[in-house]
């Protein structure tokens, strides 16, 4: 602990002001390990920064691949009918479509109530009764009603909660609230089916549980006629939209689906339904998109010149200033070994040569000409040649990432914690030191004050000796 000590007493000295520029002098190598310190620290950080760009490299490089820098794609002569995707296993071709409508959910509503707290079930005799919805070939839910939840709402959130395969809801028509259940799956088989057990006994749809009065107003089970027309079954609630498949022909041929997204129709290929095309004949193309193998190798390039770029502002000097990464091997090897990766020959070819260029400080360029006329009178090989430089450039990525980069940020951090105890040591010395320099002045003082005490006491007895002459007759 410091003692302390401003202002000597009976030496007038500054003390404080004399310690601190003691051990101002005495703090130099402490400040310059504690500067060494930092260094090292912006240095890590910096090789974090490289790390980074160098991910967001690899990423951009991913879609130079085989498979990703000519995407085969599947475009629609009428998007807002339906739109398409291609997976690498679809063929290029071209198909006429004509969509003659969309796949439909199937939605009742119930008879009209007057407001949302109203019962649905008299419970008088029976205060616990159960609604069974079954949606197609799925498993039915078993609904309770009892006083917790026999209102209209109640039912609509009970239902809602069940996982029965129906989304309800409640709507006001201007007139009345109705129960609206929409399935939640489209398709011809998806037909809603809802069953009434008022009586309690786990038996359906008795006599009296198909009527119109509590809970069975909520019976349904009707069929219809392709018309829409009821053709049998218990209609206590009405259609309002049919279960319907897809239906479209293609090449001639009419198919149906129950989904608007089909996926099995032709290979690779995912076709999303929007609308009918209203009797028009629509074109599906699959095809070899250069546009984005074009964008692909662009979006590497500026990721290339990103990561070039960031390298060459830490490391490179401007003017004669140094930069933190002035003379990393480090940084040098990585930027020689990702530009030796794009000139380098792959099965057979340079990638100079399908329009990447150098400039003469290192960045990258790309000219869509001769790579387009490479595409067009090779493209096996243009894909080869880069796919190989991606799979050359991934090997050279990773062992940049996985090994160098680390193994130097490792180096820096053993020197960090080599400097830091220095640091701990040196500090505890010079707490010593200060508390010595304390302790003298201090020492100091307490002599010059039994100097003081001593002038005085002498200066004391000078005029007592004076009298004592004179009484003699000095």
């Amino acid at each position: 602990m410091a003692i302390a000590l401003d202002k000597g007493i009976f030496s007038g000295l500054d003390t404080g002001r004399i310690i601190e520029q003691l051990m101002a002098i005495r703090n130099r190598p402490l400040e310059r390990l504690d500067h060494q310190r930092s260094f090292y620290e912006v240095k890590i950080s910096s090789y974090g920064s490289i790390s980074a760009t160098l991910s967001a490299l690899d990423a951009s490089m991913a879609s130079l691949k085989r498979g990703a820098i000519l995407p085969i794609g599947a475009t629609s002569s009428d998007e807002s009918v339906f739109t398409a995707a291609a997976t690498a296993s679809a063929v290029e071709a071209t198909y006429s479509i004509k969509v003659n409508h969309t796949a439909a959910r199937q939605s009742i509503h119930s008879a009209g109530f007057a407001a949302e707290q109203d019962a649905v079930a008299d419970l008088t005799t029976h205060p616990t009764q159960v609604l069974r919805i079954k949606v197609g070939s799925n498993p039915h839910a078993d609904i309770t009603i009892d006083s917790t939840n026999n209102t209209l709402a109640g039912v609509r959130d009970a239902i809602n909660g069940a996982g029965a395969g129906v989304r309800a809801t409640v709507i006001n028509d201007g007139a009345d609230l109705r129960l609206i259940l929409s399935a939640e799956e489209t398709g011809a088989a998806n037909k809603i089916v809802v069953q009434v057990d008022e009586n309690n006994d786990e038996i359906f749809a008795q006599a009296g549980e198909t009527d119109t009065a509590g809970l069975s107003r909520l019976a349904f089970d009707a069929t219809y006629d392709a018309a829409g027309n009821v053709i049998g079954g218990i209609t206590n609630m009405t259609q309002s939209a049919p279960a319907r498949d897809a239906s479209l022909d293609i090449e001639g041929l009419t198919v149906t689906r129950p989904s608007n997204t089909i996926d099995d129709l032709i290979a690779g290929v995912t076709i999303n339904l929007l609308s009918d095309s209203a009797g028009k004949t629509l074109t599906l193309t699959v095809a070899k998109d250069k546009a984005q193998a074009v964008s692909n190798i662009d979006s590497f390039v500026a990721a290339y010149n990103s990561a070039i770029g960031l390298m060459r502002e830490l490391s490179v000097p401007v003017a004669g200033e140094g930069k933190v990464l002035t003379g990393s091997s480090t940084v040098r090897a990585i930027m020689a070994d990702l530009s030796a990766a794009i000139t380098a020959s792959h099965a057979g070819e340079s990638p100079v040569n399908l329009g990447l260029s150098f400039d003469r400080v290192g960045v990258l360029s790309f000219s869509a000409s001769p790579f387009k006329a490479a595409l067009r009178d090779n493209p096996e090989g243009v894909i080869d040649t880069f796919d190989a430089m991606a799979r050359s450039f991934k090997e050279r990525l990773d062992m940049h990432m996985d090994t160098m980069i680390p193994a130097r940020e490792n180096g820096l951090n053993n020197s960090i914690e080599a400097i830091t105890g220095k640091i701990d040591r040196m500090e505890m010395r010079l707490e010593t030191v200060e508390m010595s320099y304390r302790q003298r002045f201090m020492f100091l003082e307490q002599i010059l004050g039994q100097l003081q005490v001593q002038s005085d006491f002498l200066a004391q007895q000078v005029p007592v000796m004076q009298m004592g002459r004179g009484g003699r007759g000095w």
